[in-house]
């Protein structure tokens, strides 16, 4: 009897928390106000914000949708130079409130900048810990020649002095440079993810010479402790980082591009914390997909067959056409991983749209996706070109990407305007997407040139897009942040996911 009681007592629970599940679901869709790809115009002016730092260049370059519902952006600033007159570059931040306004409790009146020395120093990757402090990766130089930078603030924008290099005086500066190519080359961080023990990886790009004259770029991966140490225990050489041979193997004197470590719908690392890296050759048919486990190490499980058994770690992805239709793609410019483990990614190719493929936990294509495996989106004429630059996957499966495509669409001249596409999770496009039959959305910042290089869906299935305009008859431009209505496709900002009965 005493079983009975339990049982059902457990019962009655498991109804009353669907019951709530159920009110917080029908919550969660009567907040959407509008239809899908459609501007928010409670966000910023109309649905815009745009931000400028010093009258000068800013650019979005990373986006992080927070809990709370308001919006971390990362990108570069042109602006004081600490050693000195003039401007350089600056690695910047700013935080909105979720209406879009400047978060005046982030940093100065909702905005961050850095710069080291008299050299460049720019972000182009940023993500939200769970006790609300922030991690950047990019690029940190202290001459002429830049490091990978990864940078930790506190919630309220400071520089955490618990974090990175030593400043002499018993605290930390709040960052850690890299370098690896030497002190006359550069090293170029690209993506920041973070493993489930709090270990923090950094993806990006190091010159490595090829013969007696030049340096090419070279896949490099590092991985430091939580509080900003180099972790000499990643990559089997005692190193704390691993630098990948060519890609392109016909030629070694080539550059080869990261684009980004593929991550989960929740911004993580998949549970078993490998890590998945993106990019191409430049000016070659040649993308590719590279895993690593978690300590630095070829994944023989992924990728193409080996000649002694397994696999080799790594995958090359060209363009080609078979029997009259086109495969493939010879840039992978973001990827993502889905909930079943494959690999969702975006990039251009020469038919001059937006590309995605899909590619099973194991690196082998996924004929089942789109036409034939692959799915092709344009919205400018035939004669140009759309370029994709980010990729961000939402609740329920859609796949959501942002760039830029030529307007010409207001009878002026030809010039770059947002362009955001939403598949269907079986990569057809998504014909719910702003009353557009391909999924396709255009959005028009006030300037003469806006072009999108991130996208992040929010908690309540919005969608953040951030990028740059140029203002109209002048060379400067701002950071621009958009949001788009999306689904009510998450119920809990931390991602939890309900029980299923």
């Amino acid at each position: 009897m005493k079983h009975t009681n339990t049982a059902s007592s457990l019962h009655r629970c498991r109804k009353a928390l669907a019951a709530a599940l159920g009110l917080l679901a029908a919550t969660a869709a009567s907040a959407q106000v509008g239809p899908p790809g459609e501007l928010d115009p409670t966000f910023g002016s109309a649905g815009v914000q745009t931000t400028d730092f010093f009258s000068s260049t800013d650019a979005v370059r990373a986006l992080a949708a927070l809990p709370d519902g308001r919006v971390l952006a990362a990108g570069v600033s042109v602006g004081p130079n600490i050693t000195g007159p003039g401007s350089t570059e600056n690695a910047s931040v700013a935080r909105y409130l979720p209406n879009g306004q400047p978060d005046p409790t982030f940093a100065t009146n909702g905005k961050f900048h850095l710069d080291i020395q008299a050299g460049t120093d720019s972000f182009y990757s940023v993500k939200r810990l769970p006790d609300g402090s922030v991690l950047l990766a990019g690029e940190l130089s202290p001459g002429a020649y830049s490091d990978f930078g990864l940078v930790k603030l506190t919630p309220s924008g400071a520089l955490d002095t618990t974090f990175g290099m030593s400043n002499g005086v018993g605290a930390r500066t709040g960052y850690v440079r890299l370098d690896v190519a030497g002190p006359s080359a550069h090293d170029e961080g690209r993506m920041v993810a973070v493993q489930h023990d709090g270990k923090i990886i950094v993806a990006g790009n190091t010159l490595k010479p090829v013969g007696p004259t030049f340096s090419y770029r070279r896949v490099t991966v590092a991985r430091f402790t939580a509080d900003g140490q180099l972790d000499t225990t990643f990559g089997g050489a005692g190193t704390g980082y691993v630098v990948l041979p060519a890609m392109y193997a016909a030629d070694a004197q080539n550059s080869d591009y990261v684009s980004g470590i593929a991550q989960l719908q929740s911004d993580q690392l998949p549970g078993n914390n490998t890590i998945t890296i993106s990019g191409y050759t430049a000016f070659r048919n040649n993308a590719f997909l590279i895993r690593l486990t978690r300590d630095g190490l070829l994944d023989t499980t992924f990728g193409a067959p080996a000649a002694g058994g397994g696999r080799t770690g790594s995958l090359i992805v060209t363009e080609s056409t078979v029997s009259g239709q086109r495969r493939g793609l010879p840039e992978i410019r973001a990827a993502r991983i889905d909930d079943f483990g494959r690999i969702v990614v975006v990039g251009s190719a020469a038919d001059r749209g937006y590309a995605f493929l899909r590619f099973n936990a194991d690196g082998t294509e996924d004929a089942t996706f789109g036409t034939n495996g692959r799915t092709l989106v344009k919205i400018s004429s035939a004669s140009t070109e759309d370029l994709p630059f980010a990729l961000a996957l939402q609740g329920n499966g859609k796949i959501v990407a942002a760039g830029y495509a030529p307007n010409i669409v207001q009878g002026q001249t030809a010039h770059n305007d947002f362009f955001i596409v939403r598949l269907q999770s079986n990569g057809q496009p998504d014909p719910t997407f702003a009353g557009d039959a391909q999924g396709r959305k255009m959005v028009v910042v006030p300037g003469s040139k806006d072009e999108a290089a991130a996208i992040a869906v929010e908690p309540s299935g919005n969608i953040v897009v951030g990028g740059t305009a140029q203002r109209t008859g002048v060379s400067t431009t701002d950071y621009a942040i958009t949001r788009l209505y999306g689904d009510p496709d998450r119920l809990f900002a931390d991602d939890f996911d309900p029980p299923t009965f």
